[in-house]
């Protein structure tokens, strides 16, 4: 298991050394650091076995989604923060929804807090462990509120894909 560990960068190391052209010592071992770094994210439960390559294109393709959506969610919630701030939209329709995790698992309720707080307009102000519940501070409850439980399957969703976990 240990040689596995450290012989599976060792040719992502010379391709490292092709793609930079760099026929250096250090250029191999910056190769190998990040390689073995990649094979280390790759790797699932506590055996720490590598995943079977087919699921990696998954997984990226799930964390690209995420990332896309995140970003959207971002500019479009700065925007809209941005209008209320210079008085285009109204401010008086704040406060506080209740947003059910949905899973157990302490990861997937950091990364869920992390993604809504990241959000212009949109603060975890506390979670409810034994009850599974985060409640979030919004701007506009009337626009956050329909929409927060699908928000939170569809990030559950792509965080468990991400962390190869479903």
């Amino acid at each position: 298991m240990i040689l596995r560990s450290v012989l599976f960068p060792l040719p992502f190391a010379f391709v490292w050394m092709a793609l930079t052209q760099q026929t250096d010592l250090v250029s191999f071992a910056l190769g190998y650091v990040i390689a073995f770094a990649i094979s280390l994210l790759i790797t699932t439960g506590d055996e720490r076995r590598l995943v079977r390559i087919n699921y990696i294109p998954r997984r990226v393709g799930a964390l690209l989604r995420y990332s896309f959506i995140l970003s959207r969610d971002i500019f479009m919630a700065g925007i809209d923060v941005s209008l209320r701030v210079m008085g285009f939209r109204p401010i008086d329709r704040s406060g506080i929804i209740a947003v059910e995790v949905k899973d157990q698992s302490a990861l997937m309720a950091a990364l869920s807090a992390h993604s809504i707080t990241i959000t212009p307009g949109e603060l975890v102000v506390e979670f409810d462990e034994q009850a599974g519940v985060m409640y979030v501070h919004c701007l506009d409850v009337e626009r956050s509120l329909p929409k927060a439980a699908a928000e939170q399957e569809e990030r559950l969703k792509l965080f468990k894909r991400i962390l190869d976990r479903d």
